[in-house]
């Protein structure tokens, strides 16, 4: 399966690959939603957006089987694990674990210590993803 840097210009595509990835998962939302999200992590809202850290897999016929995309966000001191995602027709294939070492691979080489992710409580396949590759597991309180 393919995989190459994605620059983010393309949201919609993005969007639909990332509902169909939570359709069944605590992390559902609408197709709207997500299109606002992507559009947002992409635009600065969540940290600088690093098309350099961040890869998208193409499936058949125009379609995506995976994303990861990493920002820069001051809130959490360095880069983050802004989304990941893969298709249901492609998971469980280890595609998520190949986009996530790419992302941190790719954030090693730009001088980067250390990486964050933020889990939805309840979303247990991401948490076995980040844990299996090395993330510690920390809660962080807003308030």
């Amino acid at each position: 399966m393919p995989v190459r840097p994605c620059d983010g210009s393309d949201i919609e595509k993005l969007a639909s690959l990332a509902h169909a990835a939570f359709e069944e998962t605590v992390d559902h939302e609408p197709l709207g939603l997500w299109t606002r999200k992507i559009s947002s992590i992409i635009n600065g809202k969540y940290g600088t957006f690093l098309p350099t850290a961040s890869f998208m897999a193409d499936a058949t016929a125009g379609q995506l089987a995976g994303v990861v995309l990493a920002t820069n966000f001051l809130f959490y001191r360095g880069p983050v694990i802004a989304l990941i995602a893969v298709h249901p027709c492609a998971q469980g294939a280890g595609l998520g674990t190949y986009l996530l070492r790419s992302c941190v691979n790719a954030l090693s080489v730009e001088g980067f210590t250390v990486c964050r992710a933020r889990i939805s409580p309840g979303n247990d396949v991401s948490k076995r993803l980040f844990q299996r590759n090395a993330f510690v597991l920390r809660e962080l309180w807003v308030g």
